[in-house]
């Protein structure tokens, strides 16, 4: 097993990260929240120029035909500007489960966006703002057109990330002959790798604030006790991220381990997000918590992601069930 990168898999991160450290600054991001939209259209038309919605997509219907592993650094770096709107479940899910249907080749282009609600959840994310919703009961999938649904926006803590409440799912659908586990694995997957970029943005954030906070004479950082706090954080974040690159490449190569291994990722990823978010918080003070301070944009981020798609106790229960049979 080889859970290296090649050179193209780093270039087209490192280009996306730098696309969007050029093009998508926090104050861009903080536009998008005011705005009450959660989504950029602009930065959306860009993704998909760049082939990064389209990454999953065969070749014949405008993608780049790639897996899971030419996938998982670009959510990183998305996660990393913590881009808002349903890119996670439109690269991942919807790309996997409307492969071969009319909606394919505009997911690539970036005219179709997907979300998703497949684990019974009450508030459906981005539903205001995405072309197609996907939902399941009992193992079926059903694909709906958004413009067809009656919804009810509802207030969420995280501006990038819309939710609504919706009804209609089951008189205006398609049926999908997909795998509802499968899409699920995917999901938690692309949200893990993307609370992976998410977190290491919030340390970064926090180590700036550190360097630049005086106190004492002296900037913060070189006090033990913030030093203590910042290395704890970053070893359970730089512990995940391996986990989360094996569940990749598990879900390229459809491994018979592939649930287990994206629940662990999950789980090692969400319990690493909120540490980082607190660790880093902590750091800041009370100045953390005020709109006024940048964090707070990539905090309540991570505090709506960790729990989605399972949260890190659903995952260390399957991780268990895998391992030890379900009980």
């Amino acid at each position: 097993m080889n859970f290296s990168f090649t050179s193209d898999q780093h270039d087209f991160a490192a280009g996306l990260r730098a696309m969007l450290e050029r093009e998508f600054t926090a104050a861009r991001l903080r536009a998008v929240w005011d705005s009450g939209t959660g989504h950029d259209p602009e930065l959306w038309t860009r993704l998909a120029e760049m082939g990064v919605l389209g990454m999953m997509i065969p070749e014949t219907n405008g993608g780049l035909g790639g897996n899971y592993l030419d996938t998982v650094l670009l959510l990183e770096e998305l996660g990393r500007a913590a881009v808002p709107g349903p890119v996670i479940e439109t690269m991942t899910v919807g790309a996997i489960a409307l492969a071969d249907t009319r909606w394919t080749s505009g997911i690539a282009d970036g005219t179709v966006s997907v979300t998703a609600a497949l684990m019974g959840e009450r508030y459906v994310p981005h539903g205001s703002t995405s072309t197609v919703v996907l939902t399941a009961e009992s193992g079926v999938v059903r694909a709906a057109e958004s413009n067809s649904l009656n919804q009810m926006t509802v207030h969420g803590i995280d501006g990038g990330r819309r939710l609504s409440i919706i009804d209609g799912i089951i008189e205006h659908n398609a049926i999908i002959n997909v795998d509802a586990d499968a899409l699920v694995d995917a999901g938690a997957l692309a949200t893990a790798a993307y609370l992976l970029g998410l977190s290491s943005r919030m340390l970064a954030v926090a180590g700036d604030y550190a360097r630049d906070r005086r106190q004492f004479g002296q900037p913060i950082g070189a006090f033990q006790a913030v030093k203590h706090l910042m290395a704890n954080a970053l070893l359970q974040v730089e512990f995940a991220r391996p986990a989360i690159y094996r569940a990749a490449w598990s879900y390229a190569n459809n491994s018979p381990d592939r649930t287990r291994d994206v629940s662990m990722a999950k789980a090692l990823i969400s319990d690493a997000t909120q540490k980082a978010a607190r660790s880093a918080l902590q750091i800041h003070g009370a100045i953390g918590y005020t709109w006024e301070c940048d964090l707070q944009l990539f905090m309540k981020k991570a505090w709506a992601l960790a729990p989605a798609w399972g949260n890190a106790t659903l995952h260390r229960r399957r991780v268990a069930d895998a391992l030890l049979g379900v009980r």
